[in-house]
């Protein structure tokens, strides 16, 4: 499988840029390659992936946008996590786009059957599609959560390129899709016949306003998240200059490392990729350390990480059952005390192929509990009831 993997891709070159700390103390310090002899990649390692691909934007770099990054990421104070940071490069440059996707679907799929977790700098956000068609090779469904100020599909369902890469994702049939966020969308960069479209399928859709002012109602999002892909432009161009699309609009720096500790927080995320970087833009490389920083809030998220997989008959989650005043219909709420998170259950057919005789598990937050103990259906607990229906109506 190592043989495999080696194939499609090659070591990075770096020097890091050491800006405070020292370099025995450094990240670089705990890197390990992966064209080193008898490295083995295993569960709970985070591999390190580089894709230079941006021939289907508007905007092709010329620079080698992850090595740039690495550079500063690899400067950063150290973190301790339980298993090895392993630098597997970048894919190796392709003739065509075509065949970067194919060869980062695949060695997503080889790092994926591993059970490590990705961080994946690229490049642009079409590749995306690409880690999502890897996942699809180990998982039956796919969580999949978008960091961006734009909703990237258009009218033009053949087309595909970095600001229409979500139609191949959304239209797909049969769907490994099992839900769809998008977070810190903008309203001015969205027609709203887009937004109908995206929630009449009960997709999430979290605007700039809503995110910045609730954050603990974006983080069971991203808790619930396999894959969470992070475009710049989300952020304001006074932080981060360096990207496609700047807008002096968009998160602070330090809101979008927030977010970015969320997923690393969470046991369900095993894929963080960070797109549109465009260094020729970036002349005092400040976005590079900002992508750095995003990366490193994301690790540090790892290095907390909780195991929370198994939430029935253990000591420190309480359980709470709602009526919702309907006889005979309760809804149950889960909180662990330990991590303060909570859930919530999700009602399903017993003749569900799809997800078996168990109800769905699904992260929520307090709020959503206070709002059912008022007999008020939190929209989150009837997006998924709804999308758990539709999953009925497919199995009958």
């Amino acid at each position: 499988m190592m043989d495999e993997l080696k194939a499609y891709l090659e070591p990075s070159s770096v020097n890091p840029v050491f800006v405070g700390v020292n370099k025995s103390l450094s990240l670089y310090s705990k890197i390990i390659s992966l064209h080193q002899k008898g490295v083995e990649i295993q569960h709970g390692d985070i591999v390190i992936v580089g894709v230079n691909e941006s021939r289907n934007s508007s905007h092709p770099s010329s620079q080698n946008s992850p090595n740039i990054i690495r550079q500063y990421l690899y400067a950063l104070n150290s973190i301790n996590i339980k298993g090895k940071i392993v630098d597997a490069g970048n894919i190796v440059d392709t003739s065509t786009p075509s065949q970067t996707y194919k060869a980062l679907t695949n060695v997503i799929g080889l790092i994926a059957q591993k059970e490590a977790i990705i961080v994946l700098i690229g490049g642009t956000q079409e590749l995306t599609e690409s880690i999502y068609n890897g996942y699809k090779t180990v998982k039956k469904l796919i969580t999949l959560s978008i960091i961006d100020s734009h909703i990237d599909s258009d009218d033009d369902k053949t087309d595909f390129h970095s600001l229409n890469y979500l139609n191949k994702i959304v239209t797909e049939n049969p769907s490994s899709l099992f839900d769809l966020s998008i977070i810190g969308y903008q309203g001015y960069f969205v027609d709203n016949s887009k937004i109908e479209t995206f929630r009449k399928h009960n997709y999430e859709l979290l605007r700039l306003g809503f995110v910045r002012g609730n954050y603990r109602e974006v983080e069971p999002t991203l808790r619930n998240s396999d894959i969470v892909s992070f475009d710049l432009g989300v952020v304001r161009s006074s932080d981060s200059p360096g990207n496609i699309f700047p807008s002096p609009n968009g998160l602070y720096a330090e809101e979008a490392c927030q977010l970015t500790k969320y997923a690393g927080t969470s046991d369900r995320t095993s894929c963080f990729g960070i797109f549109e970087y465009f260094p020729e833009k970036d002349q005092t490389k400040q976005t590079a350390l900002l992508c750095a920083q995003l990366i490193w809030h994301f690790i540090e998220g790892v290095s907390q990480r909780i195991s929370e997989t198994s939430l029935k008959n253990t000591s420190h989650v309480k359980k709470f059952i709602v009526n919702t005043g309907t006889p005979g219909v309760d809804i149950v709420f889960y909180k662990n005390d330990v991590s303060d998170n909570w859930w919530f259950e999700v009602p399903v057919s017993k003749k569900n192929k799809t997800f078996g005789s168990d109800n769905i598990i699904t992260p929520c937050s307090p709020n959503d509990y206070l709002l059912m103990s008022k007999q008020e259906i939190p929209e989150r607990w009837l997006r998924f009831f709804q999308k758990a229906q539709a999953f009925d109506n497919e199995s009958l």
